[in-house]
């Protein structure tokens, strides 16, 4: 089972959105809280939608837990709720673009 919960796009600023995804999964040792969910922050680069960062706690190379996308970079592996996901995607999201793509 994978019912949506959540699924916003939310204008940020006039060059800033965050994508916001909840889904209501069976609990199993991937999903132990029986939710699936992904945060993307992205930002209007020269009329391109770039993405700047991404939280989810989905699959990624076959591992689950919550994970953090950072432009190209590599994956970092952090335990949060998807609460904090939120607040955390933000401030990174602002961070990123402040002291690099600007």
């Amino acid at each position: 089972m994978r019912q949506p919960i959540i699924d916003q796009d939310i204008l940020l600023a006039d060059d800033k959105r965050l994508i916001k995804k909840l889904w209501k999964v069976d609990k199993n040792d991937d999903y132990p809280t029986g939710l699936e969910f992904s945060y993307q922050l992205i930002y209007l680069k020269d009329s391109e939608w770039i993405q700047v960062a991404r939280i989810d706690n989905q699959l990624h190379e076959r591992k689950a837990g919550v994970h953090i996308h950072i432009l190209d970079r590599e994956v970092k592996w952090e335990e949060m709720s998807f609460e904090k996901a939120e607040e955390t995607i933000i401030e990174l999201g602002e961070s990123i673009i402040k002291n690099i793509l600007r």
